[in-house]
Order: C-alpha cells, then sequence, then structure tokens
C-alpha cells in the first residue's frame, strides 16, 4: 500500500499511470491513497479548451489546468476531494475486488442507495465519485475521485461566465451531483475515509496490507508518466483541427454533438460529392486507446456517406482495435450522417 499523503492531482495521476504501466505479472494488489493539494482543472484528452471550459475564469482565479492522459470530462480539484487508486492481477481471483471495495464502504457508512461501475460511483443516482478505468492483459486499475464536499460554484463557473448561466448550471449539478458529506449529512476528513477502507481491506477482503515504497524501475515509470503528461499531445491536435475547420470557409463544414450519459460527443464534418473529406471527433468521452481516435478519423475520411456501410466500417473498427467508449458506434454514424445531411 502507498500512502501518496497530500500532493497535487497530477502527482496522483502520474504514480497512477506509472504502476498502470507496469509490464510482466503483477505480484500482488497495488492500492494507493491520495488527499489532494491545491486547486487545479483538468481536461480530458479530446476537449477543446476555448469551448469545454471558461479560460478566463481560470485566470482570475490564477488556476492551471492540465489536459489527462484519458477522456471525461472538465474536473475540477481542490482539497474536498481524495483519490483512491487499485490495481490488481487480471485474473479471475480478482475480479469484483473493485465493486466489493466500494461497496463494503458506502454499506459501512450506511448508505444503501448506490450504484459501482467502472465509470462512477452513484448514490441516491447522483454522482459521487468519478472514475478512471484502465484494462491492459497482465492489469486492471482504478483511480477513483470522492468528492467529500462539492464547490458547485466553482465547478459551475468553469463553464461559462455569465451570471444567468452559472446559476442555471449550479442548479443541474445540484440535481446531478454529490458530495460525501452531503450524503452522510456531516462532516468527515480524508484520513476518517482512508482507515475505513484499510479496515474493509484487511478485515472484509482479507488483504494483507504492507506499507511500500517505489523501486527504481517503478521511480522510472513515474518519471516517465510525468513526462506523458506533460506533453500529452492528444489535445494539441484536437486543437489544431478544430482551429483549421473553424476557419475554413467550404460551406459543406458542419458541426453536430450529442449528449452521452456522462459526456459530450462532437463531431465536425467537411463533405463533397456524398463522401466524408474531413472527421473531426471530440468532447468529453471515455475512448480508450486514446491514440486510437485520430485513427479512427483517417479511417473515416474518404468513406461514401451510407448508413448501413458507415456502421459495419465503425463497429469493425472498434472490434479490431479493442475500443471502449463511452459512445456505440451508432452514435459517431448518427452525427456523421446528420452532420453531412444523410437521414
Amino acid at each position: 500500500m502507498l500512502a501518496l499523503g497530500k500532493k497535487s492531482i497530477e502527482d496522483a495521476l502520474s504514480l497512477f499511470e506509472a504502476l498502470s504501466l507496469k509490464e510482466g505479472e503483477l505480484k500482488s494488489p497495488i492500492i494507493f491513497l491520495h488527499k489532494n493539494e491545491g486547486k487545479k482543472v483538468s481536461l480530458g484528452c479530446f476537449q477543446i479548451a476555448d469551448e469545454d471550459f471558461a479560460m478566463d475564469y481560470l485566470r482570475k482565479k490564477g488556476m492551471k489546468y492540465f489536459f489527462r492522459l484519458h477522456g471525461g470530462d472538465v474536473m475540477f480539484h481542490d482539497e474536498n476531494q481524495i483519490g483512491i487508486g487499485l490495481i490488481v492481477p487480471n485474473r479471475g481471483e480478482y475480479d469484483g475486488t473493485y465493486v466489493s471495495l466500494m461497496s463494503m464502504f458506502l454499506k459501512k457508512n450506511g448508505i444503501k442507495n448506490f450504484q459501482v461501475t467502472d465509470d462512477c460511483i452513484i448514490c441516491f443516482n447522483k454522482i459521487l465519485g468519478e472514475v478512471i478505468y484502465l484494462e491492459k492483459e497482465n492489469l486492471r486499475s482504478w483511480f477513483t475521485i470522492i468528492y467529500l464536499k462539492r464547490n458547485y460554484e466553482e465547478i459551475a463557473n468553469l463553464k461559462s461566465f455569465k451570471e444567468q448561466l452559472i446559476k442555471e448550471r449550479i442548479s443541474k449539478l445540484k440535481e446531478s451531483c454529490i458530495g460525501l458529506e452531503q450524503v452522510l449529512k456531516k462532516s468527515v476528513s480524508a484520513e476518517q475515509v482512508f482507515e475505513n477502507f484499510k479496515e474493509i481491506l484487511s478485515s472484509e477482503l482479507n488483504f494483507e496490507l504492507k506499507n511500500s515504497r517505489l523501486e527504481l524501475s517503478e521511480k522510472r515509470l513515474l518519471w516517465r508518466a510525468r513526462e506523458m503528461l506533460r506533453r500529452n499531445n492528444i489535445p494539441e491536435k484536437v486543437q489544431l483541427k478544430y482551429l483549421q475547420f473553424k476557419q475554413s470557409s467550404t460551406p459543406r463544414t458542419t458541426l453536430f454533438s450529442k449528449r452521452l450519459i456522462n459526456g459530450l460527443l462532437r463531431v465536425w464534418v467537411k463533405t463533397k460529392d456524398n463522401v466524408l473529406e474531413k472527421v473531426s471527433i471530440s468532447g468529453s468521452f471515455m475512448f480508450e486507446p486514446p491514440e486510437k481516435l485520430e485513427s479512427l478519423e483517417n479511417m473515416l475520411e474518404g468513406k461514401t456517406i451510407e448508413e448501413t456501410f458507415l456502421t459495419e466500417k465503425v463497429t469493425e473498427f472498434f472490434i479490431n482495435e479493442k475500443i471502449k467508449a463511452s459512445f456505440t458506434p451508432f452514435d459517431i454514424v448518427e452525427l456523421l450522417c446528420k452532420a453531412s445531411g444523410v437521414q
């Protein structure tokens, strides 16, 4: 078990990435506990900074932002959140470990109305925690951000600068998101939550908890992961394509978007003679592995706009490339056909 203590969210995610990059067989599960330090904003790697959050607000507040290596929506990180990392060998004996851990924690605190998935933790039909989930041949890993207390105003300001829109967004956030203190109706500290998890791991899941340090090989992976996070060029490619489409004078350049269960899918399309000349996909969604999104765009370019044909091609791509996404091939094809004027 690695107790990170109080560190920035970038450090925590770098460690998560590093440990998830381990090659070979994982001998035993790895657990790490993180308490966030300072205020920072993170974006999913397919978002567009100018459209998906208000940069001026961050400048006024003196806050920085960074792009995660994975998809999802814009997230506000402050000292009212904690992180629980769990990495297990990809073997049958560990199937259900993550769900069991989170479910036991919620039940231990008297919470009955909840749902735990690889994407999020829901209590009373509101999002309590958000999850980054990765799966490889040798391991499965989860990084769960649990909000002790939601700062609705700060989050609302990230999306808009108009007072009325901010009020409306605060209202919507209160309907869809919740913090642990609001669920339990009492104050709770990060240390209390960590002790709960330690007790569940040792008493209920029979984990033998041992404090550990990173080995030299793991430290090298950590340094590599930090560089990957800092040099993540996927957002730059997304932003560049967005600007190219935006500046285009071609009349058949169109944009359509679709609300997902937990995010947004946006498709820019440039067409000629019923053929997809250029395709750019962005938004707040999960798509793994992230570098394959550009391959999907390239595959679509040059294809005839016909619903059945495109559905077959996108579905085939998802299967061959082992894509895991929070949208389906049908969602993409629907927007391609709409944006291209095909009903």
